[in-house]
């Protein structure tokens, strides 16, 4: 896939200077870690496919250590000059264990073939306790179609049961599948949302609690006496 002019069409570098994070931005973060249960203080992360760097600052501003991975050469020099250590693919990451391993928006920019490599490795990387997150659009609805096919570079839908189908060879689990959290939300709006969709829900029939979610994020863990054969 072709990124030649991506970090352009995002306003990455020129727009906003590498690893800058906003105060809603930080709060976001926070709060969607601490809502899953996520350790982000203190610890050894990789995050894959960094972007612009601004989770990257989140966590060093917490005392953690991270390397990141991305394929879009002005980025990998942004985040080098930064003083991150900085890799085009996972496959040149040998270090870890890690205690987190985390990917916001590029699991669907993966062919299938690639995203069967990524946690083969992730095998090697990830500390025995460790999680991984993931960020994606909700492949399991309508709602998320616009996320998915709004970026010519978005290859691969992922439902839940395809991301099981996905991981489960592999030694993975998925511990918890939920809707993105939003931050900030307008608490009026929210309620009459919550009541519409609860409503849609029943009627239609609809069990999981993420259906009207653009974007959903998965927690994965390792499986439990795994043995691959």
């Amino acid at each position: 896939m072709d990124y030649e002019n991506y970090s352009d069409w995002k306003g990455w570098l020129d727009e906003r200077p590498f690893a800058e994070l906003s105060v809603v931005e930080t709060e976001r973060f926070r709060r969607q870690l601490a809502c899953l249960n996520i350790r982000y203080k203190n610890i050894n992360a990789l995050e894959i496919g960094y972007g612009n760097g601004g989770f990257i600052r989140f966590l060093q501003d917490n005392g953690s250590q991270v390397v990141g991975t991305e394929v879009q050469e002005p980025l990998l020099k942004a985040a080098k000059d930064y003083g991150v250590q900085a890799y085009r693919s996972w496959r040149e990451v040998q270090d870890g264990p890690y205690d987190l391993i985390v990917a916001f928006d590029v699991l669907e920019h993966l062919t299938l073939d690639q995203l069967r490599d990524l946690f083969e490795h992730a095998q090697t990387l990830l500390h025995p306790d460790g999680v991984m997150l993931f960020r994606f659009p909700n492949a399991d609805s309508f709602v998320g179609m616009g996320a998915q096919n709004g970026d010519f570079t978005h290859i691969t839908a992922i439902a839940q049961s395809k991301l099981h189908q996905i991981v489960e060879p592999w030694g993975f689990t998925i511990k918890r599948f939920e809707a993105e959290l939003v931050y900030p939300r307008n608490a009026v709006l929210h309620f009459v949302r919550k009541v519409c969709r609860s409503f849609f829900m029943k009627a239609l029939g609809i069990g999981n609690s993420y259906f009207f979610a653009t974007n959903v994020v998965a927690v994965l863990t390792r499986t439990p006496d795994f043995n691959r054969e």
